[in-house]
Formats: structure tokens, C-alpha cells, sequence
């Protein structure tokens, strides 16, 4: 697939350099924009040894520096997604609206709502199809809290500006987020006197922006700490259906020697089924190599089928003498895995499904509170 390509403005520290390190590792090609020179090129040489980095230091409320962002998008090939995060807190300690100096609100306004849709006109024009749009907002952007009226009137504006930008554009997925309270620099500069130690690390909303990265999830509003666990992927559960010679005998095995709950049961005419739950449902995949190694390390040779389940349990010898007074089979271990596992094979019992082997794991030093 074609690299993607992300510009992410004030990607020297906080949120924005979260962002820039854990796309890196992703593999897209970065374009970061910061005021402090040197600090953004100690990123850039970091993430160099991992991917493609242009690194342009400036002001983003300055013209010639979005024409040299600009530029760096063309030459780059195009845009896959803008992510608006540079903003200013205005002056600390923050100073109640009858107060405010008029020049920095408009300092404040030029940096948190005027720079970033200056920057979007100038790269309309170079946006992939299905481009996303990130403006990074706050909740001060929708609570009226004391003392914050230039920022957050500044980030209410960005908001106002953003949901029109997306009725106007319903091509692109435009976004404004909330990353949530955040253990940064202008956090620290927001409460000058308080210990913002308890504070989640900028890295923590970074799964949030990554789902809208690569979901399908509409234009809107999101607070990224609640949507970290959005996947893209249509499926919503997997069941293992597995065909039984002696049905009774093996709605025994799995129902009362693994102790599997009943979820659903029927019988027809001439047919009959049974659905158990068995907690968290995983679809492993593996070439023939990997397949090789594990029944290497639990049995010592070469000896599943295509299929084989594999259930965590707690204790896993109390169960495998459960499931050989079933029937089952002993096929390998017990052995302590690479991966920290206490594992054992077994073949589950003739006349079942004849080929099947499972594999009991319990977690090694797992205690209860875990």
C-alpha cells in the first residue's frame, strides 16, 4: 500500500509529538511543524530511523511558514490527514474576561482558530480523497469554566468553524476532539500552582485519534478517551462450530469438563445444537513455520491439525484431569512457555472430533487481583 501522509502542527512536545512517535512507528510519512527549532529536530532525528520526516519549525499564524508546509505537502505527493494541534493558552495566570488584554485574545484567536482553517484553504487543494481534518479542541471549548474565556471562547469558535467546514465538505471526515486533561507543558501554565503529577500522559488519548485515523466514524464532535477501543472491522464476536459424531458425549466434554455456560440450545426433528460461551473469542492465525514452533515447544514435534482450540484456564492441571476423565487424550506437557504460559495438549476424546487437540494455558504468577 502507498505510504500515508500526516502534517501535525506543534509536534515538538505534549500531544502533538504523542502523535508524531506513535505514527512513526506506524509508518507514515511525517510532516511536523513547532516553533522550537531545536526541539523539533531532536524529534526529527528520532523518528527518522523509522520512517520519512519533514520537520519545518515557525509560527503557524505566519503566512510564508503554511506556504512552506504547503510546499512540503506537494512534494510529498499529497495530504492523507491534518491534524491541527498547535494552540496557545494565552497569558498565565489566566485573567478573567473584564480584564483580558484585547491584543493577546487576538494572538489567541490568530494561533487556535484563524491559523488552522488559513491552513486548511491553503491545502485544499492537495487533500487524498477521503481526507481527515483533526482539530484538536478541549473541553473548555463547551464549558463555560472561570478564568478561561480566551481559550475556551477561541476553542468554541474552532468547533463552530469545524462543524460547518464538514457540512460544507462531506467528502472529508473532519473531526474536532477533546484529548481530555493531559500532563503537558500548557497544563502545567493552565494551573501554575498545582501538581498536575495525576494527570494522564498525552500518550493515553493517542488510541483515540488512531481510531479516527482509521475508522469510518462520521464528521463530529469526539472525546477520544471514549472512542479508544472503536475497531473498523465489521465482525463482533467469532464462534467455532465444530461438528460432532457423538453429540451427547461431546456436549458433555466441553459443557462439564471445561465447564462451559449453556447460552442457547435446540433440537429439531432429526437434528440438534448447542451454543456455550467461552469468555473472549480470539481468531489466531499462523503459517506453517509458527504452527511447527508451538507444537514444538508443547509437545516436542510436529502434530496438530489445521484446527486447534486453545483455552486459558485457571488451574490448568485440575482441568486436564477433568478432561481425561472424559476421555481426552495427554498429547504434551505440562511445559512453561516462551510467553510466560503453563501449557498442556490434549486430543479431545474419539468419537468427538476425531484430529481436534487443545491447548490448556494458564498464565504463570497470575494472581487474583489480576
Amino acid at each position: 500500500m502507498a505510504q500515508k501522509t500526516v502534517l501535525i502542527t506543534g509536534a515538538s512536545r505534549g500531544l502533538g509529538l504523542a502523535l508524531a512517535q506513535q505514527l512513526g512507528k506506524d509508518g507514515w510519512m511525517l510532516i511536523l511543524d513547532a516553533r522550537g527549532a531545536e526541539a523539533l529536530e531532536m524529534i526529527r532525528a528520532e523518528l527518522s530511523k523509522q520512517t520519512q520526516v519533514v520537520a519545518l519549525p515557525g509560527d503557524i499564524t505566519d503566512p510564508t511558514h503554511r506556504l512552506a508546509l504547503q510546499n512540503a505537502v506537494r512534494n510529498a505527493g499529497g495530504l492523507n490527514v491534518l491534524i491541527n494541534n498547535a494552540s496557545t493558552l494565552g497569558p498565565s495566570p489566566r485573567p478573567l474576561l473584564l480584564d483580558y488584554p484585547i491584543d493577546e485574545l487576538e494572538e489567541v484567536f490568530r494561533t487556535n482558530v484563524i491559523a488552522p482553517l488559513a491552513l486548511i484553504q491553503m491545502l485544499k487543494g492537495e487533500f487524498e480523497p477521503d481526507a481527515r481534518i483533526i482539530n484538536v479542541s478541549s473541553d473548555a471549548g463547551v464549558e463555560p469554566y472561570d478564568g478561561w474565556g480566551g481559550y475556551g471562547s477561541s476553542k468554541a469558535a474552532l468547533e463552530h468553524l469545524s462543524a460547518i467546514l464538514a457540512v460544507e465538505r462531506p467528502d472529508w471526515h473532519v473531526y474536532w476532539v477533546d484529548p481530555g486533561d493531559m500532563r503537558t507543558k500548557m497544563h502545567q501554565d493552565a494551573f501554575p500552582d498545582e501538581d498536575i503529577s495525576d494527570r494522564p500522559l498525552p500518550e493515553e488519548s493517542v488510541p483515540g485519534f488512531k481510531a479516527l485515523l482509521a475508522g469510518e466514524l462520521p464528521s463530529g464532535r469526539y472525546r477520544v478517551r471514549e472512542i479508544k477501543s472503536t475497531t473498523t472491522s465489521p465482525v463482533q464476536g467469532l464462534r467455532v462450530v465444530l461438528t460432532a459424531s457423538d453429540f451427547e458425549r461431546a456436549a458433555k466434554f466441553y459443557r462439564d469438563g471445561l465447564g462451559l455456560p449453556v447460552l442457547n440450545q435446540w433440537i429439531e426433528s432429526d437434528s440438534k445444537g448447542i451454543l456455550l460461551g467461552a469468555g473472549k473469542a480470539t481468531l489466531e492465525l499462523v503459517d506453517e513455520a509458527q504452527a511447527a514452533e508451538i507444537d514444538q515447544i508443547e509437545v516436542g514435534k510436529r502434530t496438530a491439525g489445521q484446527v486447534r482450540l486453545a483455552f486459558t484456564v485457571k488451574p490448568v492441571e485440575a482441568v486436564v484431569d477433568m478432561l481425561q476423565q472424559r476421555g481426552a487424550g495427554l498429547v504434551g506437557g505440562p511445559v512453561n512457555t516462551p510467553w510466560g504460559h503453563r501449557n498442556v495438549r490434549l486430543q479431545a476424546p474419539r468419537g468427538i472430533q476425531e484430529g481436534i487437540q487443545l491447548t490448556l494455558s494458564e498464565v504463570i504468577g497470575e494472581s487474583e487481583e489480576e
